[in-house]
């Protein structure tokens, strides 16, 4: 992780000698930027995490960009049928490779959404958005991740399972805000994810209504009224089933004012009282878009609990003859 503070960008004793020959201006130019740059760099502060480092989701220079396919179905929710749009993106590589399926939130588009997220089939994997109920040019009501959002991941999630390019051993979800309550609830109701990514979610609905701030609060009112009823039925953690198998990376910034940080600490606790492979990243000046920046960790989780094959099981060891 790179240091944090501008006070350790201490060049060695040949840089400042270099740096005091007289240049000209437009090399000086050049050197004032090339030195704005690296402060600008030390300067951002880094995440903290409670687990290893992973390394950054590398792309082949020579990997060509990644093709484009409709991902389109529809979905019945109390006798209303409900058009989800969506799209696909396919690497190069043929047969069958994981699957990522991404649950965006924040009204997000899932046009918006493949854009921000192709360079992840880089990896070796499909990658798939979509749009929820409500937003982009999905049909349906908005009703802050109810059952019809559960119910367009758990369809998608099926649909990915079933493609003949898609290894359905190895699925993932990732969902954020709005879209990470919606991939938590699938992962309380629905095995077959591998591994879960949710970022800046609430995942404690009863107990972040009374705390929440105005502008969340009018948010949620907008599109449903806020019942003990209604709000239970978003929790993630009123769901959680007794036991996890599948690897969860849970990443959040500690600056978010809409979602706060503890929602994602409680919800890391009681995950790992489950029996779930829990990894934390939270980021110091985070706020609840964190951007590009949760590529890294991202990729690496990727890496190691989705696209590597699994490891061989040792065989027993031979049982000495008398």
């Amino acid at each position: 992780m790179p240091p944090t503070r501008a006070s350790r960008l201490i060049p060695h004793a040949g840089a400042r000698r270099a740096w005091g020959k007289p240049i000209a201006g437009a090399r000086v130019t050049a050197a004032i930027r090339l030195l704005a740059a690296a402060l600008l760099v030390l300067t951002v502060g880094g995440c903290r995490h409670r687990h290893r480092a992973h390394p950054a989701p590398a792309a082949s220079a020579a990997a060509a960009a990644p093709k484009f396919e409709p991902f389109r179905f529809q979905i019945s929710a109390d006798g209303d049928h409900y058009q989800i749009d969506g799209l696909i993106a396919l690497a190069n590589p043929p047969g069958r490779l994981p699957a990522l399926l991404v649950l965006n939130g924040g009204g997000g588009d899932a046009h918006k959404c493949i854009r921000d997220t192709e360079h992840f089939t880089a990896l070796g994997m499909r990658v798939a958005c979509i749009s929820m109920p409500g937003f982009g040019k999905s049909s349906g009501p908005n009703r802050f991740v109810g059952p019809p959002a559960v119910d367009a991941a758990r369809q998608a999630l099926k649909l990915l399972a079933a493609r003949a390019d898609v290894d359905p051993a190895r699925l993932a979800v990732w969902g954020v805000a709005d879209g990470a309550v919606a991939a938590g609830l699938l992962m309380d109701s629905d095995s077959r994810p591998r591994v879960v990514i949710l970022q800046s979610g609430a995942y404690d609905m009863l107990k972040f209504w009374p705390e929440a701030p105005l502008g969340a609060k009018l948010s949620i009112l907008r599109r449903v009224w806020p019942s003990k009823r209604a709000l239970k039925e978003r929790s993630v953690v009123e769901h959680l089933p007794r036991r996890l198998d599948c690897a969860i990376l849970i990443l959040h910034g500690e600056q978010d004012r809409r979602m706060p940080v503890a929602q994602a600490e409680q919800l890391a606790q009681a995950l790992s009282e489950r029996g779930a492979h829990v990894e934390t990243y939270y980021f110091p000046k985070g706020t609840h878009d964190l951007g590009t920046r949760v590529d890294i960790p991202i990729g690496g989780f990727l890496r190691e609990n989705l696209i590597a094959p699994p490891a061989p099981v040792a065989a027993p060891a031979p049982t000495p003859s008398e």
